[in-house]
């Protein structure tokens, strides 16, 4: 029979387990599925553009064709829709996206304007083609895009770098959803 060595040994046997119950407690806070998180960030847009006829699922659905078309081009290997890049999105959409919209062109515009930025930000590739998120004008695309970055350059930062930054976001879009 081999003995099995400890890294500590000096520990007590109590101190060197850990308990399950606090590790997958601790994964649980963090952790939400993507679907719940684009629910709730669907019902943030119709909530912040109440002067349009909006229903949560539309907006969603803008992206979800966008990572599809994204999947089957090749241009990415699995979904960009996960529970990061969702509550990344948000924070972007949160502070860009105007209560005064007055068409839902105007949303689509500034919403996959965001999701493209979110996409160049935290995606896996080194680019990705503008054209499924262009709405309008080439250059109106660009020059929203810098204008947007320019704003928030300092919070893409730090909730890339601040882990309680990301969680507050988190935790803001989930209540949304309650």
């Amino acid at each position: 029979m081999v003995k099995r060595r400890h890294c500590c040994p000096d520990l007590p046997a109590k101190r060197r387990l850990i308990d399950p119950a606090q590790s997958s407690q601790r994964r649980l806070v963090l952790y939400t599925p993507s679907s719940e998180l684009l629910r709730c960030l669907g019902l943030f847009l119709r909530r912040r553009c109440y002067k349009l006829d909006l229903s949560p699922t539309q907006a969603i659905g803008w992206l979800r064709n966008i990572d599809n078309y994204l999947l089957i081009m090749g241009y990415q290997p699995v979904s960009f829709l996960s529970s990061g890049s969702v509550v990344f999105l948000y924070m972007l959409c949160r502070d860009l996206i105007s209560p005064e919209a007055d068409s839902v062109e105007q949303l689509q515009v500034s919403l996959l304007t965001c999701y493209f930025i979110t996409h160049c930000y935290t995606g896996n590739e080194n680019g990705y083609p503008e054209t499924p998120f262009l709405v309008g004008s080439r250059t109106a695309f660009w020059d929203r895009c810098l204008s947007y970055i320019n704003i928030m350059s300092s919070k893409m930062m730090q909730i890339n770098s601040n882990r309680q930054i990301f969680r507050e976001m988190l935790a803001e879009l989930k209540a949304i959803g309650r």
